[in-house]
């Protein structure tokens, strides 16, 4: 059984369109989908911006804590 390009690329199409429906992605507005993938990117560049942004406070606070240690044991404590 042979099958001609047109067939092949209506079954194809069906296909890739039940699938993306499935995940939930409307196929008969694109743009919208598009605007969706924009924002969840948004949200994890600053999500990771947030993390980054966490871990150098933390950092720079045990430093700190650190380096003031250091200060008290060489001043001879309280």
């Amino acid at each position: 059984m042979t099958r001609t390009d047109d067939e092949i690329r209506a079954i194809v199409k069906a296909s890739v369109e039940e699938t993306l429906l499935a995940l939930g992605i409307d196929t008969d507005e694109p743009l919208e989908a598009q605007k969706d993938f924009q924002h969840l990117r948004a949200w994890r560049t600053s999500s990771e911006t947030v993390k980054r942004q966490g871990l150098m406070t933390a950092v720079g606070i045990l430093i700190t804590g650190l380096l003031g240690l250091i200060y008290l044991a060489v001043r001879g404590g309280p």
